[in-house]
């Protein structure tokens, strides 16, 4: 009988990987809609880190 766990890891990995795809595209499609955030200055997640650690 074949060894499934690789099959098996493999799927799970590419799941995640079309999650994380279609998660960002999402967020940058709704992202465009939200009227709250219009007038707010982006800043990259690099940004936020440098000047939030410790």
């Amino acid at each position: 009988m074949m060894d499934l766990s690789g099959i098996l890891i493999g799927v799970a990995i590419m799941a995640a990987l079309g999650i994380v795809l279609f998660a960002h595209d999402w967020r940058t499609g709704h992202r465009r809609d939200e009227p709250m955030h219009t007038g707010a200055r982006r800043q990259s997640l690099r940004d936020w880190w440098m000047r939030h650690r410790h």
